[in-house]
């Protein structure tokens, strides 16, 4: 884990993109920089009272980081290659850590049997992949009892401040904690106002910060990690302690606390409770609205035409093409997935329209974005500007969400739209960010303010790098 103390304002998740197995094997962690003290906060929009503004301030100076994903037995790099070789997308998790804390729990047979609406569950409580089962190992379930997390709290803390990072592979999480309000208070690294909710939604690659009034009786609860995605039911757990509560265990085993959960096993609200809104609840503070027009638009189609191919573009994206030569200068390296013409201080827009079943958790680099725009059926207008005048209820442009994460919801069908400014040059990627996706081609680079980029000096064009072509037939996952 690094954290930063540099008084910026931000949240980052920071790991490597030129093999998709290592940011889910480990080559990742948060990077914590602290808002500058200049910056507005939104805390008197929760409480009014002193103190516990001051409570507030003090949470946000020692927040803690919570990294949720999911974990395989096997290693990203053999899953990847059973996905080119097969199409069985690594959807069968072991188990849902936090900060690579957890356990394999497995459910009562009658217990997933319930859930097996779509097909018939194994004891892993996963559906067999739509293509490809023959050719995988037998999964069993066996339960292991490792330790769980602890977010601990010192004395005299009113309340604590959570990062939630999920920088996992294949599952859509749901986080809550049992008995506890939350307030969500940034997303992305940004501030937003103040939305109290039971339980918020963490997608690959998102960060949501929440502040957790300490207002219960002193003890242990549970902290829930419950995926979302249709492909298996399963839990994570960890565990908020309250200060000056021993730790629980038996036979040497830590205890799950008997806490009263908010929500069940697949993230359902169990009771009245309230779900953020990643649309609605996500209101950047201060007041930050987007342009009202854009300069350009991009109409990207989801399409898996393959099992093991994921397209954004009209081809599915392969990076190690692309640096030979180096892409930034040599223009027979770009390809059908490279996007320019973007000039320095223009506004984009960009819509995901799915022509495939599943959920895509996009991810841009560099520039954050304004979600805008939902639907479904399809985005059957000519542009972005029309289909404001003839459908503005699908439209936000008072107050939408900022962020450089965007949901593409699953169906054929649905699409999102979103608008950013290029406010300095780049060459930016921009990609689905669950790993099957990723390493199936779903990336494609977006050019930024070429115009305003300075030539590349000689002693960086000679810099030592891959001169080969490689053979026709190489795909993105080779």
């Amino acid at each position: 884990m690094v954290t930063s103390v540099l008084h910026l304002r931000t949240l980052v998740q920071t790991h490597s993109h030129p093999n998709s197995s290592l940011p889910i094997q480990g080559q990742r962690g948060p990077l914590w920089i602290r808002p500058a003290s200049w910056r507005p906060r939104p805390y008197e929009l929760i409480a009014s009272d002193r103190e516990d503004l001051k409570s507030m301030r003090n949470a946000e100076e020692n927040a803690r980081h919570l990294m949720i994903s999911d974990w395989n037995y096997e290693g990203m790099d053999i899953l990847t290659v059973m996905f080119r070789d097969t199409g069985a997308t690594p959807s069968c998790a072991a188990s849902m850590l936090i900060n690579g804390k957890g356990r394999t729990t497995c459910l009562d047979p009658n217990v997933i049997a319930t859930y097996n609406k779509y097909g018939e569950r194994d004891s892993m409580g996963c559906l067999p992949p739509s293509v490809g089962a023959e050719f995988m190992n037998k999964r069993a379930c066996k339960d292991t009892f490792t330790d769980f997390d602890v977010v601990q709290a010192k004395d005299g803390e009113k309340y604590i401040w959570l990062n939630f990072i999920h920088p996992g592979a294949h599952h859509e999480l749901r986080v809550s904690i049992d008995e506890h309000d939350m307030y969500v208070v940034a997303a992305d690294g940004d501030f937003v106002y103040p939305k109290k909710v039971q339980a918020i939604n963490v997608n690959m690659g998102e960060r949501i910060s929440v502040l957790v009034p300490l207002d219960q009786k002193a003890g242990e609860y549970a902290i829930r990690v419950s995926s979302i995605s249709l492909e298996q039911v399963i839990q994570g757990i960890g565990i908020l302690r309250y200060a000056g509560i021993s730790e629980h265990r038996e036979n040497g085993v830590m205890v799950v606390p008997d806490s009263r959960p908010h929500i069940d096993i697949i993230g359902n609200m169990m009771a009245s409770g309230t779900m953020m809104n990643e649309l609605t609840d996500l209101v950047p503070f201060p007041h930050r609205p987007p342009p009202q027009t854009s300069d350009h638009e991009f109409r990207f189609m989801v399409k898996n035409p393959r099992p093991s191919e994921w397209l954004l573009a009209s081809e599915a994206h392969q990076g190690f093409r692309q640096q030979m030569p180096p892409i930034l200068w040599n223009e027979g390296s770009r390809g059908k997935t490279t996007f320019g013409g973007l000039k320095n201080g223009s506004t984009v827009d960009i819509i995901f329209e799915n022509h495939a079943s599943a959920m895509h958790p996009f991810h841009k680099h560099n520039h954050k974005a304004w979600i805008i725009g939902q639907g479904t059926g399809y985005f059957r207008w000519k542009d972005v500007a029309t289909a404001i005048k003839e459908s503005p209820e699908s439209f936000n442009l008072v107050n939408p969400p900022f962020r450089d994460g965007f949901r593409l919801a699953g169906g054929v069908g649905t699409w999102t739209v979103i608008r950013y400014s290029i406010t300095f040059p780049a060459l930016s990627m921009l990609h689905c960010h669950r790993i099957a996706h990723f390493a199936a081609g779903q990336q494609i680079v977006l050019i930024e303010g070429e115009d305003a980029m300075r030539p590349l000096p000689d002693h960086v064009r000679n810099l030592t790098h891959a001169e080969f072509v490689p053979p026709v037939r190489y795909g993105p996952l080779d």
